[in-house]
């Protein structure tokens, strides 16, 4: 009797030891407001109007040029936020990851000047939920 309580005991202890929940949140990258992306005037805003407005593209886009292959063709600018629900007991674990990104490309023409601006700005915060599927 005692032993099948001590095992009972054990089992319930390493139950409880082996179960878990996880909630994480990551955030790359500088907040990007549409008001800002609003200031970019197309024909007149220059490289340095922008890195003011939007601050240090994330990635740099280069021509790919023969005679001048450092020109710099587009600035890009990313943020990504990511949430994550992560559940385990024992041997049975599940994860739901919710990704959210902002991207701005700011197109130059040979001047420097801005030629084109493509936006994608996910204003949404992504959401924890169930990781077993549903929202």
């Amino acid at each position: 009797m005692l032993a099948s309580r001590s095992l009972a005991a054990a089992a319930l202890c390493t139950l409880v030891l082996c179960t878990g929940c996880v909630l994480a949140q990551t955030t790359d990258g500088t907040k990007i407001r549409d008001t800002d992306v609003e200031g970019i005037v197309v024909g007149q805003s220059t490289r340095a109007d922008v890195v003011r407005m939007l601050g240090a593209p994330d990635k740099i886009i280069y021509s790919n040029l023969e005679h001048d292959p450092l020109f710099e063709r587009a600035y890009r600018f990313r943020r990504t936020k990511r949430r994550t629900t992560f559940f385990t007991i024992i041997i049975f674990s599940a994860a739901r990851t919710d990704k959210n990104e902002d991207n701005v490309i700011v197109f130059f023409d040979d001047d420097g000047v801005v030629e084109d601006v493509a936006v994608r700005l996910d204003m949404n915060e992504p959401g924890y939920g169930k990781p077993w599927g549903g929202d």
